[in-house]
């Protein structure tokens, strides 16, 4: 049975699910974009192709396991990470947390419409010699995204059902045309200077997607079974992210001339670009904004996000829109970076919440949440940002992958501070 509603604040019925299949091209639809593409290519030139593929591989597999213990903890307690959020950090204290959430994934929203309309601005004056202001295509496309988004899950859902497939065969088709250029081997490329160490490689491929992972929740949470979570986690990362990227690595190398827009249309693959710069955007955006929604549905009263969703959507789309088209975002980036940071050890703390201090017990998860600020929460949730910012400064790091360092240190602060504070409980209880 198909989800009829987005279930903003509650418990997703288990009679309501998605296949697992779709669910995977919904999360896939995040990788098969000119973004991850970007991303192959900028690794590949910057280090030798087995460190390349080395570190593409290790950065999927990293992915894959965070995305499937953050799907399962959704699937099981059927909540959206938001909600889960609010389990772990109290009622009142996830409304700050989930405040900081929804600015970062409405800055993303105009970031990638002000990505999307720089390049086709440049595709627009290639192929059809258009040269004329590009605020329209800003604001047309962030009206598309914003009312896809309006008719909720199921649309999002049939639109990756269309989209998915079709960029991942153009991407397919891109890789062939790359290997019919003239080239003189890529196993023995050299970057020029020094090659890029395996944990900046690897940092980087789980850095550029670590927040899909940290959501998987939102759309895991219409799965039954852990072993569907765990498929989906594997074609969204493991295969289809590393697919794109290694994709857009050779391509990278054997066009070794400008940016993936420039390589495209080199390889007089001009509408292809078009395809895929339009199609990904429009999913990947449409799934930001549904995540939007769904953190902001936590921060408003009850009342006002039950009457009045596709209002709320509307507005948030538009004000994403607003951003990227007064060209504001040219100074938000930087903030929406830390902003970014502070998803990734949520990660590690509903993880230790979920499996270890509540042994997978939800009801106990949700009795232990009563009280409106879990302060042990947020001590894990500084402890693992701190670390984050001082691996990504390369002052300090645990395993030489900032996303990593920061899950870790947080749980481990989590899990320490739930055992200490069970322990002073219990002794207080047992006191005469």
């Amino acid at each position: 049975m198909s989800p009829d509603g987005d279930y903003l604040t509650e418990t997703v019925p288990q009679g309501v699910a998605l296949p697992w299949w779709r669910v995977a091209l919904m999360m896939s639809a995040f990788s098969v974009s000119l973004p991850t593409l970007v991303t192959g290519v900028d690794l590949a030139r910057v280090t030798t192709m087995p460190g390349f593929v080395t570190g593409m591989l290790a950065g999927g597999l990293i992915l894959t396991i965070i995305g499937s213990l953050m799907g399962i903890v959704g699937a099981r307690t059927r909540l959206s990470s938001y909600m889960l959020a609010r389990l772990v950090f109290g009622e009142r204290g996830a409304m700050a947390l989930n405040a900081a959430f929804a600015v970062s994934l409405l800055g993303w929203f105009g970031v990638n419409i002000d990505l999307f309309a720089d390049a086709m601005r440049v595709l627009l004056a290639t192929l059809w010699g258009w040269h004329g202001p590009i605020w329209p295509v800003e604001l047309g496309s962030g009206l598309l995204m914003t009312l896809t988004t309006t008719v909720g899950l199921r649309a999002i859902d049939r639109l990756s059902l269309v989209l998915t497939p079709l960029l991942f065969l153009a991407t397919v088709w891109l890789l062939l045309c790359a290997l019919d250029v003239p080239h003189a081997g890529i196993m023995d490329h050299m970057p020029h200077g020094h090659a890029l160490r395996m944990g900046d490689v690897i940092s980087a491929v789980v850095g550029g997607v670590a927040v899909g992972a940290v959501i998987m929740p939102d759309l895991c949470r219409f799965l039954h079974r852990d072993r569907d979570v765990v498929l989906v986690s594997v074609c969204a990362y493991l295969l289809s992210a590393s697919f794109v990227m290694f994709a857009g690595g050779v391509a990278g190398l054997l066009v070794p001339q400008g940016g993936m827009l420039q390589i495209m249309l080199h390889m007089g693959l001009g509408l292809l670009a078009f395809g895929l710069v339009f199609g990904g955007t429009w999913t990947v955006n449409a799934l930001n904004l549904y995540s939007v929604i769904l953190s902001a549905a936590t921060v408003l009263p009850a009342r006002s996000h039950q009457t009045s969703r596709p209002v709320l959507t509307l507005a948030c789309g538009l004000l994403g829109t607003v951003l990227a088209f007064g060209g504001l975002l040219d100074h938000f980036i930087a903030f929406l970076f830390y902003l970014s940071i502070a998803f990734v050890p949520v990660a590690g703390i509903v993880t230790v919440d979920f499996f270890v201090l509540h042994a997978l017990d939800h009801d106990s998860m949700v009795h232990a949440a009563r009280r409106p600020v879990v302060w042990r929460a947020f001590v894990s949730w500084a402890a693992g940002t701190g670390i984050s910012l001082l691996a990504s400064a390369g002052v300090v790091t645990l395993t030489g992958i900032a996303a990593c360092d920061a899950i870790l240190g947080a749980g481990m602060t989590h899990a320490l501070a739930g055992f200490v504070g069970r322990r002073v409980a219990g002794r207080a209880v047992r006191r005469p």
